[in-house]
């Protein structure tokens, strides 16, 4: 549902509620289907295709190259370091939604920029399994309007989610009982996102993004003080 309300956070709040009960790197190969299957759903279902692609792809291939880095990260570094991490990735999604970063950043700096910010998503999505805060303060960033911040979102995570599969799967991390289970959770996500888009169209809006919010908050507390107990 969150999916379908914010156009983002699959990834971030899936990975977030299991990894309550498991760890991170176990959780983070379980939304690969669904991820690439409803971002390129989510992009696809609304005009204006090409303006998207032209002015996000650049963005897009720098986080691509860098989810490599990522995904080394994810196996190398400390489980609690992880945990620890994503954590404070849920709640600064949190914090960023609630203060509604104002956009200051002049158009021209957009291009300037998309090549570092990219490789930045890049590394986080590959690490942690989600990038949906600082995508979605750089949408803010730049001023997006509700429809064109739903749509760039699936296309940047859908060309990201094609490499970071890759990347976990050069790594042994994506066996044939896990992919079953990914491509078996497509179908809860994809009823969700379905429910979450007739809920943003029917319900206000702010109400349900609250309870949202709250919830991940939640969630991401408990990931922060379960990395730094370990």
């Amino acid at each position: 549902m969150v999916k379908g309300l914010l156009g983002m956070g699959l990834p971030l709040v899936s990975i977030a509620l299991m990894s309550i009960l498991i760890e991170p790197r176990a959780a983070v190969p379980l939304v690969l289907v669904s991820g690439l299957v409803l971002n390129l759903v989510q992009f696809l279902q609304m005009g204006g295709l090409r303006d998207i692609a032209r002015r996000y792809t650049l963005l897009a291939l720098a986080a691509a190259l860098s989810v490599w880095g990522g995904t080394e990260l994810l196996f190398a570094v400390d489980q609690r370091i992880i945990e620890v991490l994503l954590g404070a990735i849920v709640c600064g999604y949190v914090v960023i939604n609630v203060i509604r970063i104002p956009p200051a950043l002049p158009r021209v700096w957009e291009a300037r920029l998309a090549i570092p910010v990219g490789l930045l998503l890049g590394l986080l999505q590959g690490a942690t399994g989600s990038l949906a805060a600082p995508l979605a303060a750089w949408w803010q960033v730049l001023g997006l309007k509700k429809d064109e911040f739903v749509q760039a979102s699936g296309y940047v995570l859908f060309i990201i989610v094609v490499p970071w599969a890759v990347s976990l799967v050069a790594k042994g991390a994506v066996t044939w009982e896990v992919a079953a289970t990914s491509a078996g959770l497509m179908v809860p996500a994809g009823l969700g996102m379905f429910v979450g888009g007739r809920i943003r169209a029917r319900v206000p809006e702010e109400r349900y993004r609250n309870l949202i919010l709250a919830l991940l908050f939640c969630a991401g507390i408990g990931l922060f003080v379960k990395g730094l107990a370990m």
